[in-house]
C-alpha cells in the first residue's frame, strides 16, 4: 500500500510523478494556449491528480508492486481526467 512505501521509494515516486506532470502541464499549456491554467496551474492540477488516484488505487487494495504498467495508467489517467474535468469548470463558469 502507500503508507508500506519507504521514505525513498516515496521520494522517487515523488519526484518521478512531479517531473512527469510537469512536463505533461507545459504541452497541455502548448496545446491549449490560453484556454489553459498556465504550465503550473496544469502541473499542480495533474500532480493532485495523480495522487488522487494513487491514493483511490490504493483504497481498492491494489498494491504498486503488482503490475506497473496498470499503475501508470492509473496514475496518469486521473491526472489528466482532473484536468480535463477543471477546464471543463472553468469552460463552464466562464460562459
Amino acid at each position: 500500500m502507500l503508507w508500506n512505501l519507504t521514505f525513498d521509494q516515496l521520494l522517487l515516486s515523488f519526484s518521478f510523478i512531479c517531473c512527469t506532470a510537469y512536463i505533461a502541464g507545459w504541452l497541455a499549456d502548448k496545446i491549449l494556449g490560453y484556454s489553459g491554467f498556465n504550465v503550473i496551474g496544469n502541473w499542480l492540477i495533474l500532480l493532485i491528480g495523480a495522487y488522487v488516484g494513487m491514493y483511490v488505487y490504493n483504497l481498492y487494495g491494489f498494491r504498486f508492486s503488482t503490475d506497473a504498467m496498470q499503475t501508470i495508467l492509473v496514475t496518469s489517467g486521473a491526472a489528466f481526467s482532473t484536468l480535463i474535468l477543471s477546464l471543463g469548470i472553468k469552460i463552464a463558469l466562464h460562459a
